[in-house]
């Protein structure tokens, strides 16, 4: 579905104060979509996959060492996709002009 004009304006406001107010949050916004983020991630995927075959061919060839050995590269590359290496950044700046407390709230 097409944006409007309006909602088109609107959004390039809220990407200018936000690259005002944030530009590092802004540049890591910016990245290219649907790129893994770091080289684990794409290790991790291969080797999930690798592991899923390697467990079909130990089930097809009904050796359940291979099928077990599969399975365990499967789970570890499973976890290294997923995991996020590095502890996030989050800072939390309060704003002084603005406070809501718990009768604003309401």
């Amino acid at each position: 579905m097409a944006l409007s004009e309006h909602e088109k304006k609107t959004l390039e406001q809220i990407a200018q104060e936000l690259e005002r107010d944030d530009p590092k949050f802004a540049a890591k916004m910016r990245s290219t979509p649907g790129r893994p983020k770091s080289r684990h991630t794409a290790f991790g995927i291969f080797a999930a996959v690798v592991g899923c075959l390697v467990l079909l061919t130990g089930v097809a060839a009904r050796t359940p060492a291979l099928g077990i050995i599969g399975f365990t590269i499967m789970g570890a590359g499973a976890y290294l996709a997923t995991r996020r290496f590095g502890s996030p950044q989050i800072r939390w700046r309060p704003s002084s002009s603005q406070s809501m407390g718990p009768a604003e709230l309401g």
